[in-house]
């Protein structure tokens, strides 16, 4: 049986998932690109119950391991005007024990990175990408350590790809005037396993459990407010909007900074280079959608290859069977949290009307909110 080469360029958590999930495939060697990645200590990422799998395979990662939070219920509390309105969400409406498994990326990253070390099958190298020679037959990766003939390179290199821009693959790009703070609180009562997302005038709160009495925070406003917050200031947004819920709360007085930006690829190949997560698709963090994307392009990818005889994995009919499998998934998740996105940090009368009657036919309508719950998950992906 021939073999076929391919690199992955980028070692975060999509780039290792990758390498791990395509490393089961006997036709294939794979180079694994970068180094160990370091991640924000209060950075977590909620894990669709749908997606959830990849890793009980390839981490035999349970979802009852401490580090590990279920995600049953959230809450959505709109205080754009006056009168609060709020609708509830629970698993069990749609027979499910959690909508997702909220995860540490730091803990994520660690065990991928040991399971890469010991997997026989990966060859992971540190080296610098310099440039890159595609055409029909094979794609030349030039590095700091010399050249290397792939048959097939994947960009995982995230939101400023370097393989995105070597291959030339067009892109529209966003940046927000708002920026994201993410931290982590310790609260006097329970979570219990709910997470609370709070709309405001320009500005989004949102609280994920990481234990019963211990909340991931993402928050989103201007970027000179974030930029400028100070400790005392952050403990008092973050008690003002969420003690209601969550009693006496105390934030961790480190916290991260993120710019607010959208990204979007034209096409997800060209020859013999293809892009997966982040290199391909960026989004606000709203919804749990943006690292599940990637892990559903990873998935896709690996079933093509899986399915197909051993054929080459950068071949043409590969390759854009991959981008029309997941072009119609990253085009309404782009569209749909931009719109949810710009109707949450733009007071207008057309946005304000539009959120009215998305409230009002959630609370009413059994049979919307399931559609939006099962469409949020990604069934039957």
């Amino acid at each position: 049986m021939q073999k076929y080469k391919i690199a992955i360029v980028g070692s975060g958590i999509i780039g290792m998932t990758l390498a791990l999930q395509l490393s089961a495939i006997n036709h294939l060697t794979i180079t694994l690109f970068g180094k160990k990645p370091k991640y924000s200590e209060f950075k977590t990422t909620a894990i669709l119950a749908t997606s959830f799998d990849i890793y009980k395979q390839l981490l035999d990662l349970n979802k009852s391991h401490p580090q590990i939070s279920k995600l049953k219920k959230f809450k959505i509390i709109d205080e754009l005007k006056s009168k609060k309105k709020i609708i509830d969400f629970d698993a069990a409406e749609i027979n499910l024990d959690s909508f997702a498994y909220n995860i540490r990326d730091n803990f994520l990253a660690d065990r991928l990175h040991k399971e890469i070390k010991n997997n026989a099958s990966i060859i992971f190298k540190n080296e610098f990408i310099e440039g890159l020679e595609d055409n029909l037959s094979k794609t030349i990766l030039n590095t700091s350590d010399g050249a290397a003939e792939f048959d097939l390179v994947i960009g995982a290199d995230g939101r400023n790809s370097i393989i995105r821009e070597l291959a030339a693959i067009n892109y529209s790009k966003k940046t927000y005037k708002e920026s994201i703070l993410v931290t982590e609180i310790n609260h006097s009562e329970p979570n219990n396993n709910t997470s609370f997302e709070i709309h405001r005038n320009g500005s989004l709160l949102t609280s994920v459990p990481t234990t019963n009495k211990k909340s991931a925070i993402v928050m989103i406003d201007s970027a000179e407010k974030i930029y400028n917050i100070d400790p005392d200031n952050l403990n008092k947004i973050i008690h003002d909007g969420l003690s209601p819920y969550l009693g006496n709360t105390n934030v961790n007085n480190k916290y991260s900074i993120f710019p607010s930006e959208t990204i979007h690829a034209e096409k997800l190949y060209r020859n013999r280079v293809m892009l997966v997560g982040e290199s391909a698709h960026v989004i606000p963090p709203i919804g749990a959608q943006g690292l599940n994307l990637g892990l559903r392009d990873i998935i896709t990818f690996y079933n093509l290859l899986s399915d197909s005889n051993a054929k080459d994995p950068g071949a043409k009919t590969i390759l854009s069977s991959y981008n029309n499998m997941r072009w119609l998934d990253i085009y309404k998740r782009y569209k749909s949290v931009n719109l949810l996105y710009q109707s949450m940090m733009n007071y207008n009368i057309g946005y304000s009307a539009l959120r009215n009657i998305g409230f009002l036919t959630l609370n009413k309508s059994r049979r919307v909110r399931n559609i939006l719950l099962t469409e949020g998950l990604s069934f039957n992906k």
